[in-house]
C-alpha cells in the first residue's frame, strides 16, 4: 500500500497543477471581463460631481461645499475624493487611494514623465491647464489600483467665474467592484488554493517517502529542501541523492546474494 501511495503521489501533483492552471486561466478571464469599462459608473460619478460643483464656493473651505465633498467619498463608486488649491497643493483626500497623493504639490507628486511633458508645453498651454495634467497625473501616481480605478479632475469656480481649486476623483471602472463575488468566482478561487497545495505537498511528501525506501539517511530534510524550493530542488534531489541511493541498493543486494 505504501508503495503504491508513493507512485501516485506524482500523478496527484500533477493533477493538482493542472486544475491550478485552467482555474487560473479561468480566473484572469473573469477578471478581464469584472475590469471591463462600459462607462456605466461614470455615468454615475459625473452627476454627483456636478452637483458639488454647482455650490461655487469662494474658497474650498467653505463648510456647505465641505459638507458635500464629505457626502460625495460616500456616493456609488466613488474610492477617493481630493481637494487642490489653486496652487496646486492637495488640502483635502479621503478615500481608499490617499496614501501616495495626501499632501504636497502635484508639481512634486506627478511622475517624472508628466513633469517633463508639462515642462515641454510651457508657453503652449497656460498655467492652469498644465497644472490639471500634473493633478491628474499625481492622484493616479499610486499606480497600483489604476486598473481598478478611473479618474476625473474638475475646475472648482466660484460665483464670479474664478478658479476656487481642483476637484479630483478616482471612481471604479466598473459596478461589479462593488458587487460581492459570485459563488462561482469564490469556488474558483478556493478551488485554485487547494490545487496549488496538493500540487506543492505532494512533490516533498514523495520525497520523503522515496528517500526512505531507498535508505537515504536525510528524508526529513530532503523532504523540506523541497517543499521551500519546490520543482528546483525535486531535481536537484532527482540528480544528486537518487542514483547515490539507487547503487547503495545494488550494492547491498550483491552483498547478500554472497
Amino acid at each position: 500500500m505504501p508503495d503504491r501511495f508513493t507512485r501516485m503521489l506524482p500523478v496527484v501533483a500533477l493533477v493538482g497543477l493542472g486544475v491550478a492552471t485552467v482555474l487560473l486561466a479561468t480566473g484572469v478571464g473573469a477578471r478581464g471581463r469584472l475590469l471591463a469599462d462600459t462607462g456605466e459608473t461614470r455615468m454615475s460619478v459625473e452627476p454627483a460631481v456636478a452637483r458639488v460643483l454647482a455650490l461655487q464656493p469662494a474658497t474650498l473651505d467653505d463648510p456647505s461645499f465641505r459638507r458635500e465633498v464629505g457626502a460625495l467619498v460616500h456616493a456609488p463608486y466613488v474610492a477617493t475624493v481630493w481637494l487642490i488649491s489653486p496652487d496646486g497643493r492637495f488640502v483635502y483626500a479621503e478615500g481608499s487611494t490617499t496614501a501616495s497623493a495626501s499632501a504636497g504639490n502635484v508639481a512634486d507628486l506627478a511622475t517624472t514623465e508628466t513633469r517633463h511633458i508639462a515642462e515641454s508645453l510651457a508657453g503652449v498651454l497656460p498655467d492652469d491647464q498644465r497644472r490639471l495634467l500634473l493633478a491628474a497625473s499625481a492622484i493616479q501616481r499610486e499606480g497600483e489600483h489604476n486598473d481598478v480605478y478611473r479618474h476625473l479632475v474638475r475646475v472648482i469656480r466660484g460665483k464670479d467665474g474664478r478658479e476656487t481649486g481642483l476637484l479630483g476623483v478616482a471612481y471604479d471602472v466598473s459596478p461589479a467592484l462593488a458587487a460581492p463575488p459570485s459563488f462561482a468566482y469564490a469556488a474558483s478561487l478556493v478551488g485554485f488554493v487547494v490545487s496549488i497545495a496538493v500540487y506543492w505537498f505532494s512533490l516533498p511528501l514523495w520525497v520523503w517517502f522515496d528517500a526512505r525506501a531507498r535508505g537515504g539517511r536525510t528524508p526529513g530534510a530532503w523532504a523540506g529542501f523541497v517543499l521551500i524550493g519546490n520543482v528546483v530542488a525535486l531535481a536537484a534531489y532527482l540528480v544528486t541523492q537518487r542514483p547515490y541511493a539507487l547503487r547503495n541498493c545494488r550494492s547491498n543486494a550483491a552483498t547478500s546474494s554472497k
